[in-house]
């Protein structure tokens, strides 16, 4: 859904666990690297904490610290209260008294957003169905493809779930719809509080795909319906499998 690509930490050599402000100094050094265009320091700020949220350095529940922020960001309180305020309206963060924490999402808060993505991308896809054009429906033909190769060669869960990111990504696209791909864009920065992917479920990783063909080929032949159903559908497998993977986590603390 984002078109924000995760920045990988890579710690070679490092025989030592980094600290919190360690990594987070190393996550805003490889932004740097990696953002082409000039960020203002609350954008750098705000990228920088969704980045850790994304690799658990931060985690739901988790006061955020803004002396520790600033130290390991090398900025004033001025543009790190100005990334938080703008996560706090994004959802990501919220009020605890006078401190801020990384939100944390119940089941209720799960099944509500994930019906509000089917709702959406639902209609994206529809919309995809009506407006794609032959260089569009090649190029979620090959995502198909290439899907169906990277399961055949067991890429890890992280790898589908980023290839999994680039397909809805190409229809949220193809919908040629701005409204509705600002709404999917903002919904996208609430997944990220949802931990692991469920691609880690093997049987997860056959079905999506399938769904994701039969979505593929409602767009191809132009069929809006079918398209939109096929959407509503896999979206709804998708929330079945992300309740169950939190259940396993459950047992597992319990």
């Amino acid at each position: 859904m984002s078109k924000q690509n995760d920045i990988k930490l890579v710690l070679k050599g490092n025989r030592h666990p980094m600290s919190f402000q360690e990594n987070i100094k190393l996550l805003a050094m490889e932004l740097a690297k990696q953002t082409e265009q000039k960020l203002s320091s609350a954008q750098r700020c705000r990228h920088v904490i969704i980045q850790a949220i994304k690799q658990s350095l931060l985690v739901p529940g988790q006061r955020l610290i803004e002396a520790d922020l600033c130290a390991a960001l090398s900025v004033s309180r001025t543009p790190l209260r100005e990334a938080l305020a703008a996560l706090r309206a994004d959802g990501v963060i919220e009020a605890d008294g006078q401190t801020m924490r990384v939100r944390t999402l119940h089941w209720r808060d799960i099944n509500d957003l994930y019906d509000m993505r089917s709702l959406l991308e639902g209609a994206a896809a529809k919309y995809a169905a009506r407006h794609a054009g032959k260089a569009e429906k090649q190029v979620l033909q090959s995502l198909t493809h290439t899907e169906e190769t990277l399961i055949t060669k067991t890429a890890s869960p992280r790898a589908l779930a980023e290839h999994n990111r680039q397909f809805h990504h190409a229809i949220m696209q193809s919908a040629r719809n701005d409204f509705l791909r600002e709404s999917l864009e903002k919904l996208a920065h609430l997944f990220i509080l949802i931990g692991d992917t469920a691609y880690q479920l093997k049987d997860r990783q056959s079905a999506a795909h399938d769904q994701h063909k039969a979505i593929y080929e409602a767009i191809e032949r132009g069929d809006e319906a079918a398209a939109q159903k096929a959407m509503e559908d896999h979206l709804q497998d998708a929330l079945a499998a992300r309740l169950r993977l939190l259940s396993q986590d459950q047992d597992v603390k319990a």
